[in-house]
């Protein structure tokens, strides 16, 4: 249950992020030859999944661990 529900939220965080970012993306494939733009936003948004699924795996230290370093 806890893995489908953190399925749904990443799905969910995938959505608000590309939403947000949609329109810088259109915007700099204006850039880009026609016929690549398609495959170049695509790309983007594989990058911007891969980015936000690792930065989920990174876990901050907490305070009295981060003084013990």
């Amino acid at each position: 249950m806890r893995l489908t529900l953190e399925k749904r939220n990443n799905e969910l965080d995938y959505t608000e992020l590309i939403t947000v970012f949609s329109p810088k993306i259109k915007k700099s494939l204006k850039n880009t030859a026609a016929q690549e733009q398609e495959d170049l936003e695509q790309e983007i948004k594989i990058k911007i999944y891969e980015k936000m699924m690792l930065l989920q795996q990174i876990q901050a230290p907490g305070f009295f661990e981060f003084l013990k370093k």
